[in-house]
C-alpha cells in the first residue's frame, strides 16, 4: 500500500473515532439526565387519593407546589402527578414496571417495600440523595424506610390507629372522659359493663387488612408475625393469646355477627350501637365533618406492651426509572419541612420530621396522635408480608365460624407463612 493510500487511511479512522466518541457522549432518547450538569427530563409521580372527593383541588395544589419548588432550582426537568385508586395498586405498580413502563417516582409503605426491593424492582437511594437532613428524622421513620441496610425511600406521612369511645356509653356505664383505659384489663372491665347494657363493646372488621384487626392485638400481647431474624411466630404462646382474646369477643357477643368479614363498623359506630372503634386522624377528621360530637380519643391499649398500627408512608423510585438521580432530588423536595408540613396538614397525617412536629400543637386530639407515634409498628417487614395478608385472614375467619380452635388457626397461619417465605 502506498505512503499516501496509508495516510488516508489512518485519517479515515481517526474521523470515525471522533464520530463514535460524540456519539457515546449523547444518552439515549428518555435516558438524559444532565444537561451541562443540570437535571433535565421528565418525571412522571404516582399518587394515590389521600383525601375526600371534595379535598381533591386542594391536592392537586400541593403536589404541583412541590413541582413548582422543584422546578426553581431544576427547572429544566418536567414534573408529572398521576393520580391512581387505592383498590389494587400493588398489582398495578408490579405490572407496569415488570412492562418497563410506569412512573419514575411513586408511594409505598414498609409492608410492601420488602417485597419491591426482593422482586429488584426499586433503587436504592442511599448514594443519590445526598443530604437530605437526616437527623431531622426520628430513627423510627428512617428504619420503616430501610431494608437491609439500604434506604428506599424518604417517608411523608405516619399513620396512628387509636381509638375513640362514644362517651354517651361512656357515661351510662359509669366512665370518665377523664380516665381513659391504657390496658386490656381496663378496657374489658368498662366493655363489659357496655355489653351488659346492649351495646357491642367494639368494632372488628375482619374484612379489612390485618394491619388494622389482628396484628395490634398480636403486638399488644407481647407476639409478633415474623421476628426480625425471619421466625414464623404468629403461633407462639404470646401470640396465640390474641388469637383467643379474639375469639371470646365473638363469642361472647362483644362484637358484631359479622365481624367475620365485615369492611365498615364505622356507621355503627356513629349510630351509638358500638362502644369504641379504631381511629386514624382521618377518623377525627370524618367526625367533625359530620359534626359527631360524642365521642373521646384514647391511646392504644397495653396487654405486655402498648402497640398499635401505623404505617410510614414513603415515595420511591423504580429500578427502571431512566432519570433515577433527579427522581430522588424530587424525593427530598417532596419530603421536606415546608411540603411535608402542607401535605399532611391537608390530609391529616402526622409528619415525620421532626422540624414539623408543632404542626397540630392548636390540635389537642392530633397534638395526642403525635405523641403517640412512638407506640407504632409499620406492619410485617419481609417480602412476603402483603401475601400471607389473606392466607392468616382465612384462619382467623375459620376459627371465628367455630371450625378451628384459636391454636390450630394460628398454627394452619404460621404453616402457611412458612410455604410463603419457603417459595422465596
Amino acid at each position: 500500500m502506498s505512503k499516501n493510500k496509508w495516510c488516508s487511511l489512518i485519517v479515515a479512522l481517526v474521523f470515525m473515532m471522533i464520530l463514535s466518541a460524540c456519539s457515546s457522549e449523547e444518552p439515549a432518547s428518555g435516558e438524559k439526565e444532565k444537561t451541562d450538569g443540570k437535571l433535565s427530563g421528565t418525571l412522571t409521580v404516582w399518587v394515590h387519593p389521600y383525601v375526600a372527593s371534595d379535598l381533591k383541588d386542594k391536592q392537586s395544589e400541593v403536589f404541583e407546589k412541590m413541582a413548582a419548588d422543584f422546578n426553581k432550582e431544576h427547572p429544566d426537568v418536567k414534573v408529572k402527578f398521576e393520580e391512581i385508586p387505592w383498590a389494587n395498586r400493588e398489582q398495578k405498580i408490579l405490572t407496569a414496571l415488570a412492562a418497563d413502563q410506569g412512573p419514575d417516582v411513586f408511594y409505598l409503605i414498609p409492608d410492601m417495600m420488602g417485597q419491591f426491593a426482593e422482586k429488584g424492582v426499586l433503587t436504592p437511594l442511599t448514594d443519590l440523595l445526598g443530604d437530605f437532613d437526616k437527623e431531622d428524622f426520628p430513627e423510627s421513620s428512617l428504619e420503616a424506610v430501610t431494608y437491609k441496610d439500604e434506604l428506599y425511600g424518604l417517608p411523608i406521612l405516619h399513620e396512628v390507629i387509636a381509638n375513640v369511645y362514644n362517651t354517651k356509653i361512656l357515661e351510662e356505664i359509669g366512665g370518665s372522659k377523664d380516665k381513659l383505659p391504657t390496658t386490656w384489663e381496663e378496657y374489658e372491665a368498662l366493655a363489659a359493663k357496655a355489653v351488659e347494657k346492649g351495646y357491642f363493646a367494639r368494632s372488628y372488621e375482619g374484612g379489612n387488612t390485618l394491619n388494622a384487626t389482628l396484628y395490634p392485638l398480636i403486638w399488644q400481647a407481647g407476639g409478633d408475625i415474623i421476628d426480625k431474624d425471619g421466625k414464623v411466630v404468629i403461633n407462639s404462646e404470646k401470640s396465640v393469646k390474641a388469637f383467643e382474646t379474639l375469639n371470646e369477643w365473638y363469642k361472647n357477643g362483644w362484637i358484631p355477627k359479622d365481624s367475620i368479614n365485615t369492611i365498615d363498623h364505622f356507621a355503627s359506630f356513629l349510630e351509638g350501637k358500638i362502644f369504641s372503634t379504631g381511629a386514624t386522624g382521618l377518623t377525627l377528621s370524618t367526625l367533625k365533618n359530620r359534626e359527631f360530637t360524642d365521642y373521646v380519643l384514647g391511646p392504644p391499649l397495653k396487654d405486655e406492651k402498648q402497640l398499635t398500627f401505623g404505617t410510614t408512608g414513603m415515595f420511591v423510585v423504580p429500578s427502571n426509572s431512566k432519570n433515577k438521580e433527579a427522581a430522588a432530588q424530587l424525593i427530598k423536595q417532596m419530603t421536606n419541612t415546608e411540603n411535608s408540613t402542607a401535605f399532611n396538614e391537608l390530609t391529616k397525617y402526622i409528619p415525620p420530621r421532626e422540624s414539623a412536629s408543632s404542626l397540630y400543637d392548636n390540635d389537642p386530639e392530633m397534638k395526642l396522635m403525635t405523641e403517640w407515634v412512638k407506640y407504632t409498628k409499620p406492619g410485617v417487614i419481609h417480602p412476603v408480608a402483603r401475601d400471607i395478608l389473606p392466607k392468616i385472614q382465612a384462619e382467623v375467619q375459620a376459627m371465628m365460624e367455630g371450625k378451628k380452635s384459636p391454636k390450630e388457626a394460628a398454627d394452619a397461619a404460621a404453616e402457611a407463612i412458612q410455604t410463603e417465605i419457603d417459595k422465596q
